[in-house]
């Protein structure tokens, strides 16, 4: 007979697996004298699932929208700062989120354009604040990328079965 009050303090694999990962991407950065890890944690975290071919699945779709958006992001960025003026934000970011939606659903990658819309939005208003637009999208690109990886290495790892 299972104590139910027992089973809801176990902590299941997918957590743990998550854990580990967020942990490497931490320490990954640290030995690469990297500041900020957050991003890389943000995707170890969204695309660790049930399976390796999920979590590949999912980091997959936040890839392909992490590129959409830093390629749409720098190109509206320099539009908007020296063509139609900084006020132009209050059109350009609905225009291109509405832009980006249809272009994920055109190219077959509607799962992406979430995380596609999240990027660009970030890129057009905190990014562009901060005056890195020139690097964030391209280390945006990166970060995901490592921790994409990390959480797919740790999934095929970590995959261990009851007997």
């Amino acid at each position: 007979m299972q104590n139910k009050n027992f089973d809801s303090l176990k902590i299941g694999m997918r957590n743990i697996k998550t854990s580990v990962a967020v942990l490497i991407d931490l320490l990954i950065f640290q030995v690469l004298g990297i500041e900020n890890p957050f991003y890389a944690c943000i995707a170890s975290v969204i695309c660790m699932q049930q399976t390796v071919e999920e979590t590949v699945k999912t980091g997959k779709n936040r890839i392909i929208g992490t590129s959409i958006a830093a390629i749409a992001g720098i190109f509206v960025y320099y539009i908007g700062e020296n063509v139609l003026g900084s006020k132009s934000y209050i059109i350009l970011i609905p225009l291109g989120v509405m832009l980006l939606i249809k272009l994920c659903v055109l190219l077959g990658v509607q799962s992406s354009a979430s995380i596609c819309c999240i990027v660009f939005i970030s890129i057009q208003t905190t990014h562009r604040i901060y005056g890195d637009n020139d690097i964030y999208p391209i280390s945006r690109i990166i970060e995901t990328f490592i921790g994409i990886a990390v959480s797919t290495v740790v999934n095929k790892y970590m995959n261990f079965h009851k007997a």
